[in-house]
């Protein structure tokens, strides 16, 4: 029906990835030590739809993903500031929930698009 929200399928996620490129190639170079396997964190970071690691587009970002600047924005700032990168992933996976998964210096959960 005209003027509802699309029904959330609770799959896409927003987390923070400290220094996201020297992590990316750490990842694939098998030289990181995370709380679980890395191949779930490679899977993870392979179904980013969107990314910002900068303020000059985080107004975009923020409204890409419908959250409001109000309550967002100060936070996510500091986390750019910080040297993290917001990523937008899809995550499926039952075990380990993403709030224990993303729970550490390198990945941080920020939020359930």
């Amino acid at each position: 029906m005209f003027g509802k929200k699309a029904k959330q399928d609770g799959t896409r996620f927003i987390v923070a990835v400290k220094n996201y490129s020297e992590t990316v190639n750490a990842l694939k170079g098998g030289n990181i030590s995370l709380p679980y396997s890395k191949e779930l964190y490679i899977k993870l970071l392979e179904t980013e739809s969107m990314k910002v690691d900068n303020l000059k587009d985080l107004k975009k970002f923020i409204k890409a993903n419908k959250k409001s600047a109000k309550e967002v924005a100060h936070y996510w700032e500091g986390l750019i500031n910080d040297g993290y990168t917001l990523v937008n992933v899809e995550y499926n996976e039952k075990t380990p929930s993403m709030d224990h998964l993303c729970k550490n210096e390198t990945f941080k959960f920020i939020c359930q698009v």
